[in-house]
């Protein structure tokens, strides 16, 4: 599947996620094992409050990895299902950004872990290292767990 109908929101929330000074990974390591840390921070020490959009959304994406977690740690995932899960998790934050609604300060917060996401579509997409990609989703959804109040979210080992 082409990304070109997520271009403009996936650059948006790269853009927006660079602009905001995140730690958008660039690159994986030369192992591809894990990419560079996400910068996010706390509400004054409480995990930051999002909207209903937003819960969907990441528990679409959280879903999506999930179900193939197993394979993604084995190294054992087809292209064409990185593919897949790429344009599943690029329509979850196509969603998110077009529904949303969230105060400026947690809208920076959230814009940068959907930067680090969109970031890991487009590598399980269309780079080298699909699994690398992955593996920066797994990152930033768990990054938005210990950062984001989100009922019943759980993390992904």
């Amino acid at each position: 599947m082409s990304t070109i109908k997520h271009i403009a929101p996936a650059l948006f929330g790269i853009a927006f996620a660079l602009s905001a000074g995140a730690g958008i990974a660039e690159s994986t390591s030369h192992q591809g094992h894990a990419a560079s840390e996400l910068s996010l921070t706390l509400n004054g020490g409480a995990k930051w409050q999002g909207d209903d959009n937003m819960f969907k959304g990441m528990d679409a994406l959280r879903t999506a990895m999930a179900t193939k977690l197993e394979v993604i740690h084995e190294d054992q995932l087809p292209a064409e299902d990185y593919n897949s899960l790429a344009a599943t998790v690029l329509a979850q934050t196509d969603f998110m950004i077009e529904h949303c609604d969230l105060e400026p300060e947690v809208d920076e917060q959230f814009h940068r872990v959907l930067g680090q996401v969109i970031e890991g579509a487009f590598e399980m997409e269309e780079g080298s290292e699909p699994r690398a990609g992955a593996v920066m989703i797994i990152q930033a959804l768990n990054a938005y767990g210990e950062h984001f109040e989100h009922p019943g979210w759980k993390p992904l080992d």
